[in-house]
């Protein structure tokens, strides 16, 4: 799970502070800077087989944080909807969406009655949900206000990211361990989905930047029949595309993208045009300036002696400081603990620990509010 697509108000405001001072936000000799984050969500999947999941709430300017309770299932992810946070929650059964205020209390509104969700977007007066179930293809679904399906289009294989771009739903088809290499697009007016092909294998996050789709596709494994040996494997990439779904840059990464519990891989600054994707397998998080489609750094956050792993990354612009969810280190040996409770840690760009705050078992996301 990954940044909210619902709105690019944040980016507004830093675009109007250019025209009126007309001098560069980073620096100059007028009073303007980043918007700072007033809050931090995380969502805490749970030990899937517990059903566990939950959310924790942190406030960047007292360091108060405070644990929300059992949302009954494995939280995929959290999005922001105007004033409403809202939990994708998976079960074993059907999945649903808890809505929630931003103190996380709830609004006593669930939808449900759809397979697991993965990601959604708002789209005017719907939001459309990518879903999933085992073998078979998924489906992107519009929910209306009251929690009805008022659209269902079928999609490729293990849907993860959606977007709204150019008038069209877009969604990601990661495929079985990553063998996807499509893109599903969905006019907003209406009819079936048309395909778009990558060149990458995992398609799996995607952002809406200024002039551009972005892609961070995983990469694939291939392992052999008996699943006792890997056969082969391919790096993960970040891929754009302009306005016409043709794609006019790309970037292949050291390794494979993603998250040590598979959720989402990556998250987008509007504020600053960045791009922070995880190496989850190397505890590498690249740095990638979308605007001049480089990568600037690439942080190795390996090496702390009871941390281990990444899953769920934000960035606050407006301090300068990154949030990471890291996994605690089993006591069988250097893996991680699936079910004991993570941690975020706060670090400045350069990847220094400036301090942290517990979260709950196997952190999904890091949603700023």
């Amino acid at each position: 799970m990954k940044p909210p697509h619902f709105t690019r108000f944040l980016s507004f405001l830093v675009l109007f502070a250019l025209v009126l001072s007309g001098c560069d936000v980073l620096g100059g000799d007028d009073d303007t800077s980043l918007p700072e984050a007033s809050g931090v969500i995380v969502a805490n999947g749970g030990n899937f087989s517990d059903q566990n999941g939950h959310l924790t709430f942190h406030d960047p300017e007292t360091a108060a944080t405070v644990q929300g309770g059992s949302l009954a299932g494995f939280v995929q992810g959290v999005a922001m909807d105007g004033d409403r946070v809202l939990a994708l929650i998976n079960t074993f059964g059907p999945g649903r969406i808890d809505v929630m205020d931003e103190s996380g209390q709830s609004t006593g509104v669930q939808w449900s009655g759809f397979d697991s969700p993965r990601d959604l977007v708002r789209v005017d007066d719907l939001i459309w949900v990518s879903t999933f179930a085992f073998g078979s293809p998924g489906n992107a679904i519009a929910l209306a206000e009251d929690g009805s399906i008022a659209r269902s289009v079928q999609v490729g294989e293990v849907p993860e990211g959606i977007a709204y771009w150019e008038g069209s739903v877009v969604v990601a088809n990661n495929g079985s361990l990553g063998a996807g290499t499509t893109l599903s697009r969905i006019a907003a007016s209406g009819g079936d989905a048309t395909s778009v092909e990558t060149g990458c294998d995992g398609p799996r996050d995607l952002f809406t930047g200024d002039d551009r789709l972005i892609l961070v596709c995983s990469g694939k494994t291939v392992y052999s029949a008996d699943f006792t040996q890997i056969l082969e494997t391919t790096p993960g990439q970040v891929v754009m595309f302009n306005e016409d779904f043709v794609v006019t840059d790309r970037i292949v990464l050291s390794g494979q993208a993603g998250s040590t519990n598979g959720t989402v891989s990556a998250s987008y600054s509007e504020a600053t045009d960045e791009l922070f994707v995880m190496l989850s397998s190397s505890e590498q998080l690249v740095v990638i300036d979308v605007d001049d489609v480089r990568v600037t750094d690439t942080l190795d956050l390996s090496g702390r002696a009871s941390l281990i792993g990444l899953s769920g990354v934000a960035y606050d612009a407006g301090r300068d400081q990154l949030y990471v969810g890291r996994f605690p280190v089993s006591s069988a040996g250097r893996f991680p603990d699936y079910a004991a409770a993570g941690t975020v840690e706060i670090l400045s760009r350069d990847g220094t620990p400036i301090s942290s705050f517990p979260a709950g078992a196997s952190i999904s996301s890091i949603t700023l509010n």
